[in-house]
């Protein structure tokens, strides 16, 4: 979609996985407690959050968002960043109960994701997982 010549940025991806990460009650659903059709992998959470938040900030789509969105972006980029450098942000990973509710990278990656879904408007409520 465009609008005056220039490509929109879809916000809905965005905001679907910022609502993976930032739920505590999802994680617990399809980390903690998978079953053997309903899981989901944690790097895979991450990444997509990732590649979303550095697309959304590519400079091609800086009028889709406000100064303070995006810098509440670039934030969260940049503790993943760090995170990911020191290999803490999966520490445990095989341990879905020690990710979630232990590693202490993870939970602040989780809480600065429900701080950023909010700087948009949304809360966790707002989203289905089923």
């Amino acid at each position: 979609m465009q609008i005056n010549g220039k490509e929109i940025f879809e916000k809905g991806g965005l905001m679907f996985y910022l609502s993976r990460m930032a739920s505590l009650e999802y994680q617990d659903k399809y980390i903690v407690h998978p079953t053997k059709d309903y899981y989901v992998l944690a790097d895979e959470i991450v990444d997509w959050l990732y590649d979303e938040c550095k697309n959304a900030l590519l400079e091609q789509f800086e009028f889709c968002f406000l100064p303070y969105e995006r810098d509440a972006l670039r934030e969260l980029l940049e503790l993943i960043d760090k995170y990911t450098e020191d290999d803490s942000i999966l520490k445990g990973e095989e341990d879905g109960y020690y990710l979630v509710y232990q590693n202490k990278s993870w939970i602040e990656v989780r809480e600065l994701a429900l701080k950023t879904l909010h700087i948009f408007g949304y809360d966790l409520g707002d989203f289905d997982y089923d």
